[in-house]
C-alpha cells in the first residue's frame, strides 16, 4: 500500500474519532472519500453511485438543450479527479474543488517526529460502507427517462423544467458512526 493511501486512513480514522467529520465539510469530504474505496465499499454500490451521479451530472448540464436529453443516459462520466472523490464531493454535497489536498489540517499535525507506517493498522477499525437506496432511485430515474423520452418523441418539443425539479429533490447524505 502506497504512502497516501496510508496517510488518506489515518486522517480519516483521526477526523471520525475526533467527532468534527459531520461538522466540517472538508474533513466530511476525506471521509468519504476514503469511504467510497473498494476495500471499505461494494464495487456494485460504487457502480450504482457513478452511474447516479453521471446521470444527474448529464441532466444538470442538459438544462435547455432538447436534442441532448435524447441522448440521456444514466452511465459513468469521465471523472476530474479519482472515482472515489467524485463520489464523496456528490454524496456530501462539498463546493470545493477537487482534487483535495490531503495535507494534514490543524488537529492532525503531530509534534515531533512521524510514526513509522503500520501497515494493516486499520483494520477492524472502520466498518463497511453502506451505500442505501442508490439502486432504487438509479431505476426510477431511468425509468424517468425513457418516459421523457418516449413522450418528446411523441409530442415533439419537450420541456425539462420536471427534470430539473426532480434532480433538486434529491437528497444525498453521508453519517459516520464512530
Amino acid at each position: 500500500m502506497n504512502v497516501a493511501r496510508n496517510e488518506a486512513k489515518y486522517q480519516m480514522l483521526k477526523l471520525v474519532r475526533s467527532g468534527r467529520s459531520l461538522r466540517e465539510a472538508k474533513a466530511l469530504m476525506k471521509v468519504g472519500t476514503v469511504a467510497l474505496t473498494t476495500e471499505y465499499a461494494k464495487a456494485g454500490d460504487l457502480k450504482d453511485l457513478q452511474n447516479l451521479e453521471g446521470g444527474l451530472h448529464r441532466i444538470r448540464q442538459t438544462r435547455n438543450d432538447a436534442t441532448r436529453i435524447m441522448k440521456l443516459k444514466f452511465a459513468p462520466r469521465t471523472m476530474e479527479s479519482s472515482r472515489e472523490e467524485v463520489l464523496a464531493k456528490f454524496g456530501t454535497g462539498y463546493k470545493g474543488k477537487i482534487p483535495l489536498d490531503w495535507k494534514r489540517d490543524g488537529n492532525l499535525i503531530r509534534r515531533g517526529r512521524p510514526n513509522k507506517p503500520r501497515p494493516g493498522s486499520s483494520k477492524g477499525k472502520i466498518g463497511r460502507t453502506r451505500v442505501i437506496g442508490a439502486k432504487k432511485v438509479l431505476k426510477d430515474f431511468e425509468t424517468l427517462t425513457r418516459t421523457l423520452q418516449a413522450l418528446i418523441r411523441k409530442h415533439g418539443k419537450g420541456d425539462t423544467k420536471g427534470i430539473q425539479k426532480a434532480f433538486k429533490a434529491i437528497r444525498t447524505g453521508v453519517t459516520t458512526k464512530g
